[in-house]
């Protein structure tokens, strides 16, 4: 017994101290997941999936390895020659780390010209080619300029201009120096761009500002506005202004990349991040694209709470863009492709990986630097093996050499399903290699519609011409058919369709005043054909919903709803002939219900056809040759429109005056039925809810 009671107690010891490692080892890791969008992959804008880490954290330097205090806020961090600079605007001083992040020294106590500079509250610091320190001291309105060493040597003050606004407030927030020496220094609170200095110091102007998006609706709005409104009204009108420039970053070619940070609390903001050129160009053209997460899943985060406020740029173009609210690092390719998202956890800041508030981001190679305002923590980021593979072979693919990408794209699919690169990759290498089968394959796989179009023309082409005789031959036969069968029924006076109704509602599209007379008078229209077409109506919406042409179509499964289409096709027909029977009959309309149906259904002809023709052709034509099918879709539902218009005039004996007015009040007719079910549906839902209360107390009492 007493070796029994030793045995379990040695196991229950074992699982205990078993608990506590898996316990300490849980606080280490990361408490996130890396994951991406897939873009066009349904109607969403973009799509999030859980992808294999691209990078990990490698190390995070405390405070006590920093050397701060009490005081100390890290507000920024910057990159030069393999060393790293922290400024530390709590205590008003700059930590210097070398290649492995061991601390060097620490920069502080500054003077000028006999005056001790102070920079506590300093949202900026940067480091140019030459090695010279820019300090933005924002409260004190200036940018301070040293050495290495610590030496004072120039301080960028408000320049004194006629293209300075009275009034401006110079509140220097970041700056960077392009290789030429061009200082581009953003200020808080200014919607005029960056503020530009010649090599020279001189002082040339504002730099790439944002504007604000404006629409045809909105200027009428604003000519209304300033039209009717007096002097008070207008003194209450919100004035629309551009985001201010948050961040500001130079990349090797000289370009200057800005962040407008957190967007208004009323909308998701969308184009976050700008590249202009040294003329001030916006040439990202991303004002559509949103940088930042969307309400997608697991990673659903308010609108009210995006701020991509920080950003770098790598050697190869690589874009890295920190969500100062999340934590969360959007890491993109110069093609504006995201690779991976990583970092985050909101405001905790506890395990490796996240953040209290997170302050700036920068760049060391391929590591990943983020500094921890409150933490008072800097966590480097390192890239994975599986990073590498992904950088390595997007960088071949956008270099243009798609076959030489083909191997690595391949690795990167074998580790991860997950990756759209990987399968868009490898359809470009696959068609580069004139493989065009497997090109639309894995082109499929990663929704690349683009590259699907270019190798289905190809593969169309080769078809053509390995069968161009036969399908020449059965064009002839087609022909000569038709012809044969012209003269006979000419001829011989051979009738195809003998049943009235059928011919009627078959010629309404050529002769629609004829046949809606005919249905009138004679009574020729048919509810069966009018039900045959209502549903092919119905069929042939959801198959150019679901089997439309992958080129030409974006199908999503899961969000699909059948059933809304079954309203929005037969359900608004049958709305429309109910409501309008109702409206024409208080109207001294003498059309019957059973005819508003039919010639409504019979007006639906032409848009079914075409329909059924941009079907057909989706499969047969790419993009570039299909523009025409929306237009063919329009002209036949405005045809059907004229029809409809013409059968309710001839059934109801209207003009076109009366037409137009029951019209109206059909439309608002349907509106009210429509209403009023929703009304019977939710006191049905009560009702039931009531009766099931009910007997559930009844039995158990």
């Amino acid at each position: 017994m007493k070796k029994c009671r030793f045995l379990i107690s040695f196991i229950l010891g074992l699982c205990l101290l078993f608990s506590f490692t898996v316990s300490a080892a849980d606080v280490d890791e990361i408490p996130y997941k890396s994951y991406t969008y897939w873009v066009d992959y349904n109607t969403n804008d973009k799509t999030a999936v859980f992808s294999k880490p691209m990078y990990e954290v490698e190390k995070v330097i405390d405070s006590a390895a920093i050397g701060t205090d009490d005081k100390s806020k890290l507000s920024d961090v910057a990159v030069f020659d393999g060393k790293t600079y922290i400024l530390d605007s709590g205590s008003s001083k700059i930590y210097v780390l070398d290649s492995k992040y061991k601390i060097i020294k620490s920069l502080g106590k500054l003077e000028f010209n006999g005056e001790s500079l102070v920079f506590t509250d300093a949202q900026g610091i940067y480091v140019d080619k030459s090695g010279l320190i820019y300090i933005a001291d924002t409260e004190n309105g200036r940018v301070i300029v040293l050495n290495y060493n610590g030496t004072v040597e120039r301080l960028l003050l408000l320049p004194d201009s006629p293209l300075i606004p009275t009034g401006f407030q110079y509140r220097p927030i970041k700056v960077a120096v392009d290789s030429k020496g061009y200082t581009y220094i953003a200020s808080d609170g200014s919607y005029y761009g960056a503020i530009l200095y010649s090599p020279q110091m001189e002082f040339l102007g504002f730099f790439g500002a944002n504007t604000v998006k404006t629409t045809v609706l909105g200027a009428l709005q604003s000519l209304w506005k300033r039209l009717t409104s007096n002097d008070i009204k207008r003194a209450t009108d919100e004035l629309s202004l551009p985001y201010m420039f948050t961040d500001i970053v130079v990349d090797s070619e000289n370009f200057i990349y800005t962040a407008t940070g957190k967007s208004g609390d009323d909308e998701i903001q969308h184009g976050q991040i700008r590249r202009f050129n040294p003329g001030g160009k916006d040439i990202l053209n991303a004002s559509d694209i949103n940088f930042a997460d969307s309400q997608v899943g697991n990673y659903q985060y308010s609108k009210q709470i995006q701020s991509l406020g920080c950003l770098d740029v790598d050697s190869d173009g690589f874009l890295y863009a920190l969500d100062t609210t999340t934590g969360r690092i959007f890491w993109y390719d110069a093609g504006r492709n995201l690779l991976s998202v990583f970092g985050g956890s909101i405001g905790d800041g506890e395990q490796k990986g996240t953040f209290i508030l997170p302050t700036a981001i920068a760049v060391n190679g391929t590591d990943v630097l983020i500094t921890d305002g409150t933490g008072k923590s800097l966590t480097v980021f390192s890239e994975t093996e599986y990073g590498t593979l992904v950088r390595n072979a997007q960088l071949i693919t956008l270099k243009g050499d798609f076959a030489a990408a083909k191997e690595p794209w391949e690795q990167v699919v074998s580790q991860d399903i997950n990756n759209q690169l990987g399968y868009r990759g490898l359809a470009k290498a696959y068609y580069d290699l004139g493989e065009y089968d497997k090109a639309m394959e894995y082109a499929k796989l990663g929704v690349d519609r683009e590259t699907y179009a270019k190798a289905f023309e190809l593969t169309r082409t080769r078809v053509l011409e390995s069968n161009f005789y036969l399908i020449a031959a059965v064009v002839v036969l087609f022909v000569a058919a038709i012809v044969v069968w012209s003269v006979l029924k000419r001829k011989k006076g051979i009738v195809l369709i003998k049943n009235v109704k059928l011919k009627t509602a078959l010629s309404s599209v050529a002769h629609p005043v004829e046949s809606f007379r005919l249905i009138k008078e004679k009574g020729e229209g048919s509810v069966i054909i009018s039900v045959v077409i209502l549903v092919l109506f119905y069929v042939i919406t959801v198959l150019n919903d679901t089997l439309g042409g992958f080129a030409f179509t974006v199908f999503d499964s899961e969000s699909y709803n059948a059933i809304y289409v079954f309203l929005s096709t037969v359900g608004l027909i049958v709305l429309w002939t109910v409501s309008n029977w109702l409206v024409c009959t208080l109207a001294g309309g003498i059309g019957k219900m059973k005819e508003i149906f039919i010639v409504t259904c019979y007006s639906l002809s032409p848009i079914l056809f075409a329909k059924t023709v941009r079907l057909i052709l989706t499969h047969i034509l790419v993009p570039s040759e299909g523009a025409f099918l929306d237009i063919f879709v329009v002209i036949c539902t405005a045809y059907a429109a004229l029809m409809l218009i013409i059968g309710i005039m001839r059934i109801h004996d209207y003009e076109f005056g009366r037409f137009l007015g029951t019209t109206i009040f059909t439309v608002i007719g349907m509106l009210i039925i429509v209403f009023l079910l929703f009304l019977v549906f939710l006191i049905s839902q009560q009702l039931f809810a009531w009766l099931k209360t009910l007997y559930i107390e009844l039995r158990y009492r």
